[in-house]
């Protein structure tokens, strides 16, 4: 996967450093898609067009197939799935924090902390947690052809 942005891709880089276990990245991949879900289902009436900014923000910054793979999946879970509720944010936080169990779990360092966050590596850890998690999951020796 090319990411046209250079800033994105070094937020790639940064990230795949931190994830080579495939059981990890497998599990930030589902966490991802349902955190992903229930923050555009905090949109409300307006979640479809939040999708289509950031089915948008992935076209420009990654490729059609990543923006395509990561949007239709959580377009269905958002219409056919999940209904409006004030608990979603709850339900947003724990998927978007349990990633970080697994980090735990296979011994594997986290991306983020305190000494190392800025705005940027954060609106990059919720936004570009599915195409980094994909990729990843691509690059791994297990998959490779």
């Amino acid at each position: 996967m090319k990411f046209r942005n250079k800033l994105i891709k070094k937020e790639f880089d940064d990230f795949k450093k931190y994830h080579k276990n495939v059981c990890n990245v497998i599990f930030h991949i589902v966490c991802g898609f349902v955190y992903m879900s229930f923050f555009f289902s905090l949109f409300g009436d307006y979640k479809n067009i939040a999708l289509c900014v950031y089915f948008l923000l992935l076209l420009t910054t990654v490729n059609l197939m990543s923006a395509v793979l990561i949007s239709i999946p959580i377009y269905y879970m958002i219409n056919n799935v999940i209904s409006f509720s004030s608990n979603n944010i709850y339900i947003f936080l724990v998927f978007y924090f349990l990633p970080e169990l697994s980090h735990y779990l296979t011994n594997e360092k986290t991306v983020l902390n305190v000494e190392n966050i800025t705005a940027l590596s954060l609106f990059a850890n919720i936004f570009y947690l599915l195409p980094f998690s994909i990729q990843c999951l691509f690059n791994a020796s297990n998959f490779k052809s």
